[in-house]
């Protein structure tokens, strides 16, 4: 049986998936298992694999429904990792043990304005089959999509999908079956991490393994390799190394450690302890971090990997087992992204962590909603004729609690993540939509809009572009792009490509923060793009400083000799636009000419009489 499409009067357009009754028993389930943003594992995806070969589709995906997300344990076809919960198709079939089908979704009220419908990955034909634990919890579903239209599934391949999800939730099954074991190494795992700290609040000498009238108090995390480098060991070189490399990483780490003391293996790559407070906590951290970064062999192979080691005091974290292995990998991460042998628990780089979390989530409510991103638009002028000539694009956020957001925190962020990509198109959306309003009341300036390399590396970004300035009827050579320098040297030959499909649109490109990078000249003459912005910081100093003088005047006859325009930033001083325009630099942009201005405030600017040195002078 299978759960038919809703008609259009059975459901309102853009319903949001049900919650299940027993949501949090659901979550809670899904934790226990330990398959969230874990690395890919063989058997999944030979699952996903059979199931788009049976079903004659492109996609086919492992989803587990969290909190706020749908995460892919095992994919074809599809380059996400994971998808806003609200999007999830698979989120509506958590309630139910019956296959959900939805022939066409653009038919269908529950999907038809979906973003995985009415952009990438396109989906007109869903199928899946809920995964539904002993206890009649469901994980999520193993599914199957097309991006066209579909007519409902055969008994037979009913039948298929059943038997698929059947063998998914056999897998996860017997991977919780090996108890408080870890399959690989035989160490004890996560679980009885968890199950010994725990014991430590109440009997210290219940946990196995420690010394006769010694509490343990110290937990350890030790990071063998960092995460992208696991993936990538297992990817390139297979399972059974990557099997063999953590076999060899807890051999060596066993070696370091004082005696009655229990090494665990608590997730990919990634091993814990329990130190006695009376132990010489430096020195076994030094012996550790000495015995795991040496490179391990294989087949002849030296591999090196990044390592971090983190430890927290049992004392410091009054809370339960799980916040006490989150601390010790918290302070494992630091020293990972430090480079530090071994860093302590640092309470305030953990409060940074988890805003960092909290921001990249509530940006996403930010997207979808109507009164927390906007766009402040700040002047550049003609420094021969003073004249505004264009403005430059500038994301604002204001937090409903933590009120504003500097870009400088929260895009970076974005891009550490697949939020880049539809933050970027939020922001160029409404820019040509302001654009449009400015050319209808006679408001002809062109706006810069900042992308980021990520953008350009995506193979698709100047399509995108393009359909975007044909939905709001924008010409192209009403806008131009921004993009750093760093970002050019990333992925010269698909940035090129970019790039150029973008100049054949009509958009200018701008080169920015120009002279931070490390670009050769040969590089720089064949860049696609039309202009170079100044740094700001060779530029707020320029009036005095000689060295800036010296880089500057270099920059822009090197820039002119080239072809492109130049812009300067950071214009702050009546002294630097004199020096600026004295030496031939093209345009200006910053706090003198203007600060960044709400669409409302930048018309009123225009209004009266833009920028005026004369009045500066007087």
């Amino acid at each position: 049986m299978t759960t038919p499409m809703t008609s259009a009067k059975a459901m309102p357009a853009k319903a949001q998936p049900p919650i299940p009754a027993r949501e949090e028993d659901r979550l809670a389930a899904l934790q226990r298992f330990e398959l969230l943003d874990t690395p890919a594992e063989p058997a999944f995806d030979q699952i996903t694999r059979l199931a788009a070969k049976l079903l004659k589709v492109p996609v086919a995906l492992i989803s587990l429904v969290d909190r706020d997300r749908q995460w892919f344990k095992s994919r074809v076809g599809l380059p996400v990792r994971e998808t806003p919960r609200e999007h999830a198709f698979c989120a509506h079939a958590l309630d139910s043990d019956t296959l959900l089908v939805v022939g066409d979704a653009r038919q269908d009220e529950r999907f038809a304005g979906n973003p995985l419908v009415t952009g990438d990955p396109n989906i007109r034909f869903y199928a899946g089959a809920p995964l539904r634990t002993a206890d009649g919890l469901t994980l999520g579903t193993i599914c199957v999509i097309d991006d066209q239209p579909r007519p409902a599934l055969t008994p037979e391949e009913e039948e298929a999908l059943r038997d698929l999800s059947a063998m998914v939730m056999a897998h996860i099954e017997a991977r919780r079956a090996v108890g408080y074991l870890h399959p690989v190494t035989s160490l004890s795992n996560r679980f009885r991490f968890l199950a010994d700290a725990d014991a430590l609040s109440d009997d210290p000498a219940a946990v196995p393994g420690t010394a006769p009238g010694v509490a343990p108090g110290v937990a350890v995390v030790i990071d063998a390799a960092a995460s992208q480098q696991y993936a990538e060991l297992t990817r390139v070189l297979g399972q059974v190394c990557a099997d063999a490399f953590e076999t060899d990483c807890a051999r060596r780490i066993a070696a370091c450690l004082p005696g009655h003391t229990r090494l665990y293996h608590v997730s990919p790559a990634r091993f814990a302890c329990i130190l006695p407070v009376g132990e010489d906590l430096v020195a076994t951290l030094d012996r550790i971090a000495a015995a795991i970064r040496s490179p391990f062999q294989y087949q002849g192979v030296p591999i090196a990997t990044s390592t971090g080691i983190g430890f927290v005091r049992r004392s410091d974290i009054p809370a339960g087992s799980v916040e006490l292995l989150r601390a010790a990998t918290s302070a494992a991460h630091q020293s990972l992204e430090e480079q530090k042998p071994w860093c302590a628990y640092d309470e305030e780089q953990d409060r940074a962590a988890h805003r960092a979390f909290l921001l990249l989530r509530s940006l996403t409510e930010a997207m979808a909603g109507s009164d927390q991103l906007h766009v402040a638009y700040q002047p550049k002028v003609d420094l021969r004729t003073d004249r505004c000539i264009g403005a430059e694009a500038l994301l604002r956020w204001t937090h409903p609690e933590l009120g504003p957001i500097s870009p400088a925190e929260f895009v970076p962020l974005a891009e550490r993540t697949a939020l880049v990509r539809p933050l970027t198109e939020w922001v160029i959306g409404a820019v040509l939509k302001q654009v449009s309003h400015w050319h209808r009341r006679g408001i002809a300036l062109p706006v810069s809009i900042n992308i980021s390399m990520l953008d350009l590396g995506s193979g698709d970004f100047a399509d995108r572009v393009e359909a975007l300035l044909d939905r709001h009827g924008v010409r192209a050579d009403w806008i131009d792009f921004e993009v750093t320098e760093s970002a050019l040297m990333t992925d010269r030959a698909e940035v090129d490509r970019q790039l150029l499909q973008l100049r054949g649109l009509g958009i200018a490109v701008e080169i920015d923060d120009f002279g931070t990078g490390q670009s050769a000249l040969s590089y720089l003459k064949d860049i696609p793009a039309t202009a170079v912005k100044i740094d700001q910081r060779f530029i707020r100093s320029i009036a005095a400083e000689r060295s800036d003088q010296i880089m500057v005047r270099s920059t822009i006859d090197l820039a002119h000799d080239l072809g492109y325009l130049v812009i300067a930033e950071g214009v702050e001083t009546a002294e630097a636009y004199d020096w600026l325009r004295l030496h031939g630099c093209d345009f200006g942009q910053g706090y003198l000419i203007s600060r960044p201005l709400a669409p409302r405030a930048f018309e009123d600017w225009l209004a009266a009489g833009a920028f005026r040195p004369t009045a500066l002078q007087a």
